[in-house]
């Protein structure tokens, strides 16, 4: 090994859920980057490793970059790892890897565990391909323009969801049109894993661990020509684009942008 950044998955849970080649690259390099070093010891304790840690959490991926790229100028070999998972997946590490790229370093991924594709395979869907949005914003008003955005991709769409927003966004998901079933994973590769699956009202369960929430497309919502034949309709009755496109995006579950932009088209059309 010579001078490479190695980008390791490690498990979402299950100490054992870490491939050989993992171990023996933590073994050998000379440096490893954790989102928390405190957590990251305990895999590391697990396996009798020993080797020098540095922080790179999200707050501080910009100045972890930096000491990283320097650790790599001298010669160093370094692996970055987050808490769980692959790094730069919803996790920090998209930064140093750009650093490192940039600058010329060699970047190698070492492959593990994913919690989006982990919770696809035991969720029972049979739809081909998905969309992953990781964590939805914060913000009620970005998170609402996500969620309406959800319909439009005509597939399952997973996003990761924190203990302390499961209560919210169940319910907002649930009202969202043109959104079927819904299943929730939590706990993945641990004791208490459970695959919960709802389709109508939302069942009482433990609100403890995390979350991968998989929302499928309404099988019962109508195609876009239909919105638009529907948004041609009301712009005819003199309603605006705007109160048109909003209308008919509740309606049938097309992205409100798209049938705005479908709206002003069609009046200038007329003009």
């Amino acid at each position: 090994m010579s001078a490479t950044l190695y980008v390791v998955g490690t498990p979402i849970g299950n100490l054992k859920d870490i491939t050989l080649r993992a171990l023996d690259t933590l073994k050998n390099v000379d440096l490893i980057a954790c989102e928390d070093t405190r957590h990251t010891k305990i895999l590391l304790n697990a396996y009798g490793i020993s080797k020098p840690l540095i922080s790179c959490y999200r707050e501080k991926e910009s100045e972890s970059a930096a000491k990283i790229t320097e650790a790599l100028s001298d010669g160093k070999n370094v692996a970055l790892v987050s808490d769980a998972g692959m790094p730069a997946v919803s996790d920090p590490g998209a930064t140093v890897v750009n650093e490192c790229i940039s600058k010329g370093f060699r970047v190698e991924s070492v492959p593990g565990p994913s919690a989006v594709v982990t919770a696809f395979s035991v969720s029972g869907i049979c739809k081909t391909g998905f969309v992953f949005l990781g964590f939805l914003p914060d913000k009620a008003g970005e998170r609402k323009r996500v969620l309406e955005l959800m319909p439009s991709f005509k597939m399952p769409v997973a996003v990761y969801v924190a203990p302390h927003d499961i209560d919210k966004i169940l319910p907002e998901l649930k009202a969202q049109t043109g959104i079927g079933r819904i299943t929730v994973v939590k706990e993945l590769t641990k004791i208490h894993e459970s695959v919960i699956r709802i389709d109508d009202e939302i069942p009482d369960f433990d609100r403890r661990g995390e979350f991968v929430v998989i929302a499928e497309p309404a099988e019962t919502v109508p195609n876009d020509a239909d919105a638009f034949e529907a948004l041609e309709d009301l712009l005819k009755s003199g309603v605006s684009p705007s109160s048109a496109a909003k209308e008919i995006a509740a309606l049938y579950g097309v992205n409100k942008n798209t049938l705005y932009r479908r709206a002003l088209g069609f009046c200038s059309e007329k003009r």
